[in-house]
């Protein structure tokens, strides 16, 4: 959560590397590019992306918390696993950035307030944590000013998932137009 690294696996591997440490990936994906073997690799709660080009550099990776299935430790596959250290994870996003994982200085919080798909997400260099809300939620977000969608994010946002990402690729799904972003301290003290 501080690094994006996993042990041993880290952005600078490439896809052999990650077959050597870890194994074999318990499914894979092979629809999404039109390549000849699949670039992306799945794990228990683990996926891991690969670039289209040589020598196929680890792109993303992403851990899913909906599959972590303690609150001290996840096992990822025989290799690998993940102490979670009583992190929040199913949590409140302000419980996330209270946790101490980080400093907050570096740590930036990011708004989507469109009503028809919030999202907030918290951003730390090359780690992205993305919180959504459920449909049910979605309505709730009407005609709401930036404070008020940042309370109601606090309120009913799960953590959809953890990237760790170059940071030149950064997220590929958040167009700097649609986002508003603020101090992890102002939003702190906007949902206190």
């Amino acid at each position: 959560m501080q690094t994006g690294t996993l042990g041993p696996i880290s952005l600078d591997l490439v896809l052999l590397d990650v077959a050597a440490l870890i194994g074999p990936p318990r499914w894979w994906v092979t629809d999404v590019h039109d390549f000849h073997f699949p670039l992306d690799w799945g794990y228990s709660g683990l996926e891991i992306s690969f670039s289209v080009e040589q020598p196929h550099r680890i792109e993303r990776l992403k851990i899913d918390p909906a599959a972590l299935t303690g609150k001290k430790f996840h096992i990822f596959c025989q290799l690998l696993g993940l102490s979670l250290d009583d992190l929040p994870i199913k949590g409140r996003p302000s419980a996330m950035l209270s946790s101490g994982v980080w400093g907050l200085d570096g740590v930036k919080v990011g708004i989507h307030p469109d009503p028809s798909d919030p999202k907030l997400s918290i951003d730390i260099e090359g780690i992205e944590l993305l919180y959504a809300v459920f449909d049910s939620a979605a309505e709730r977000f009407q005609r709401t000013d930036i404070d008020q969608t940042a309370a109601l994010l606090d309120k009913y946002a799960f953590l959809l998932g953890i990237y760790a990402h170059s940071s030149e690729g950064g997220s590929r799904d958040k167009p700097p137009e649609r986002w508003h972003t603020m101090r992890s301290q102002d939003y702190l003290q906007i949902v206190a």
